[in-house]
């Protein structure tokens, strides 16, 4: 009865338009999918029809939905129950965590500080799928997070129900005894095309963290001082057909390591870690100067990735534990990362140290330690001022000097009367390679304006000539003004029965060297509608203005401007084959850079699906320096890639992927000279999550890298590779 009396006091402080409230409890729930325990009867339950943003924005979903929340020392635990008039209908799909759903789903958000400004979220989808992950107003969403949580579904006549258990120690959220957390929950169902919230969000879709509501009854939350540790062990046996056909055993073992240092802030340590890439990066094609920006795939970088997020791209993650010369990983010997909040500053700060690699006698990288840190102070809706600063240090050794890269930045966002927002930074660079300390900063300033159906904004870049932060981040063209403006239009159709809504955009640039040739300038237009039935259809139209391109030979060049056209199409995700289309022309060096693609996925079974990822890109006429001849010349390009996977999941924990790339590069000089490259890489990867937080895994791959003298496929380097994770 007391319990009962508290939760009807809590309800009525709540400030939310629709009363969410948590329950303390004792007893904790049983999560099996199906809310019939009793503990649940200390629950006051939200039964709502939620507010459509799909099809039919605003208007109540079709079926109703009733949430319960309760919690007690150790997790807070969420009830869901989803009514459906045809659960034979269900479109079911069983993948691997943190897949994009195409079927009937649920989910929670959680403004822990309620900031308005950052937000966990939890999905699951009718065959338990998990999906979590961050969303922050100052650097968007962070899918890299994982939590480790349990939930359990179940179907029934009536619908279906889901349970949540996410532990306090996953979370970070004030020091208050009384808490109270922003709130927001999301159903779809696949039917009838609905999505929808409890708090209703823009017709957008977009998620605004300030239009959640109040979760309350929140008191007396674990200072969440608790320790996770995963211990590993990884070993794997490579042959190297490099005339001696040999094989190369390796063994390694390290450990991963959470400290809750606070409630608001963890610390992670780790010690040998293994960041073999489990999934080979797939082989690009790049028409620019600059190396190809790769994704970060390793755990320690992924997680709260958004705190390292720098203007200016002062932070690549990818520097560290890079590729040597000879192909080799560099080794991280450990690192540690601390993350969170101190008071209402966020924090984040890291530091990791690699080894050295040689090769004979000759060393090819050498022991480096880097280092990233991040302060941002949050003032409630995309109002901030961060502070951010990076170093890299290469200590003397084998008669190498010592080398260091320094960078640091200031940048500051205020956003006003709802929909108006300016943005600037300032960031400067400092290198011990560098002839002189002057020329090495960046400045950046924009101004945009967003509502439901209208974006706008313009921004100004301005790069110094010795401004370089590749040490530790990623620097391309410097040197110049970069201006832009561009604007958006989003319109709804909520009395039509084909079309869901239409966007249109206009998008102009112009970038110039101070005092010196444009680099850049030129116009776009983009139109396009999404259907009823989730299909959509957009088109491209631009014109690039003359230009002059200052890496292109010794001295740069000038190009004449031209059109680009282009064009995309998506069919929907939910049925059982759907896939995208994309083609276009653009204008590209004075002749023309032809393109087209396609991603298709087929699941003739919920828990079978394949892919395909279909490339091909030419240049014709393009008029280029060659290098190798020291003169100019007329070339063209072929590029071709095929990426196709096949994974089977026996389990929601149980799955194994199959995975290959053939990609084929070839080119032509109007002197005659061709060459061609042939590339091809093939993973099976069997994965099993054998206790939350742990996992096995077990990969045989075969990557071949081009002959050196004919192109053609070289003899292939066989992997068998397999790790233990144990989580504590």
């Amino acid at each position: 009865m007391k319990h009962l009396i508290a939760v009807l006091i809590t309800a009525g402080l709540c400030s939310a338009q629709v009363a969410v409230s948590a329950a303390r409890v004792i007893e904790a729930p049983v999560i099996d999918g199906v809310p019939d325990e009793a503990v649940w009867n200390l629950s006051v339950p939200v039964t709502e029809d939620f507010i459509q943003h799909r099809p039919h924005c605003g208007e109540p979903m079709s079926e109703e939905t009733t949430v319960m929340v309760v919690y007690d020392e150790r997790n807070i635990y969420f009830a869901f129950t989803m009514k459906d008039s045809c659960p034979e209908r269900f479109v079911r799909m069983v993948a691997p965590r943190d897949h994009d759903f195409s079927s009937e789903w649920v989910g929670i958000w959680l403004d822990t500080f309620n900031d308005d400004n950052n937000a966990y979220f939890f999905f699951v989808n009718v065959d338990n799928v998990q999906q979590d992950g961050r969303l922050c107003a100052v650097s968007g969403w962070d899918q890299n997070w994982d939590g480790v949580w349990s939930s359990a579904t179940a179907v029934s006549d009536p619908g279906w129900t889901a349970e949540f258990a996410i532990p306090f120690a996953d979370l970070r959220y004030s020091r208050e005894p009384e808490q109270l957390w922003g709130v927001n929950f999301k159903r779809t169902i696949t039917r009838t095309n609905e999505s929808g919230f409890l708090f209703r969000m823009e017709d957008s879709g977009d998620i605004r963290i300030e239009d959640f509501g109040d979760l309350c009854g929140l008191s007396n939350l674990p200072s969440n001082r608790t320790i996770e540790l995963r211990p590993y062990g990884a070993g794997h046996i490579r042959y190297l057909p490099d005339g001696d056909d040999e094989w190369d055993p390796w063994m390694n073992a390290g450990i991963d390591a959470k400290v809750g240092l606070s409630s608001q802030l963890l610390l992670d340590l780790t010690v040998n870690p293994d960041f073999g890439q489990v999934e080979a990066d797939p082989d690009q094609v790049s028409l620019s100067h600059w190396e190809t920006y790769l994704s970060e795939k390793r755990p320690f970088f992924l997680e709260g990735s958004d705190m390292f997020s720098m203007p200016f791209n002062l932070f690549y993650s990818r520097r560290i534990g890079s590729i040597a010369p000879n192909g080799e990983i560099i080794p991280i010997l450990g690192g540690a990362k601390l993350t969170g909040s101190a008071g209402g500053l966020r924090v984040g700060f890291l530091e990791a140290c690699t080894g050295k690699v040689d090769e004979g006698e000759a060393t090819l990288a050498r022991t480096t330690n880097y280092v990233a840190g991040r302060l941002i102070e949050e003032f409630g809706e995309g109002t901030y001022i961060g502070l951010c600063a990076t170093s890299t240090d290469i200590p003397e050794s084998d008669g190498e000097e010592y080398v260091y890269g320094r960078s640091g930045a200031l940048d500051g966002q205020v956003t006003f009367l709802d929909h108006h927002t300016i943005n600037g930074a300032i960031a400067g660079t400092w290198n011990s390679t560098d002839s002189a300390w002057d020329d090495n900063l960046s400045y950046r300033g924009w101004y945009s304006f967003e509502n439901e159906r209208l974006d706008m904004s313009c921004g100004v870049y301005r790069s110094e000539d010795n401004f370089n932060a590749n040490m530790i981040g990623y620097t391309s063209a410097t040197g110049q003004v970069e201006t832009w403006a561009d604007a958006d239009l989003y319109v709804p159709f909520s009395s039509s029965t084909v079309f869901q809504h239409w966007w249109g955009g206009i998008v102009g640039w112009y970038d110039r060297v101070p005092d010196g040739p444009v680099t850049a300038q030129g116009i776009s237009f983009n139109t396009g509608t999404v259907f009823r039935n989730r299909c959509h259809i957009a088109f491209d139209m631009g014109y690039d203005g003359k230009r002059t391109d200052r890496y292109e030979g010794p001295d740069g060049t000038e190009y004449e401007g031209g059109m680009n056209y282009g064009f995309s199409c998506s069919s929907d995700y939910r049925k059982p084959l759907h896939g995208d289309l994309w083609a276009g022309i653009n204008n590209y060096c004075e002749g023309w850079n032809r393109y087209a693609g396609s991603w298709m996925r087929y699941r003739p079974l919920p828990y079978f699906t394949l892919e395909a990822d279909l490339d091909w890109s030419t240049t014709s006429d393009a008029r280029k320096f060659d290098w190798e001849s020291g003169g100019w010349g007329i070339r063209d390009t072929d590029w071709r890639s095929a990426e196709l996977s096949a994974n089977w999941m026996f389990t929601n924990e149980l799955g194994l992927r199959i995975t290959s790339q053939l990609s084929r590069f070839q080119l032509e000089w109007d002197s005659g000279y061709s060459g061609r490259e042939y590339y091809h890489w093939l993973n099976a990867l069997l994965s099993w999550q054998f206790r939350p937080g742990s996992m096995f895994y077990f990969m045989m791959g075969e990557n071949a890298e081009p002959d050196e003298v004919t192109g053609d496929s070289g003899d292939p380097e066989f992997t068998v590779y397999t790790k233990l994770t144990w989580f504590i």
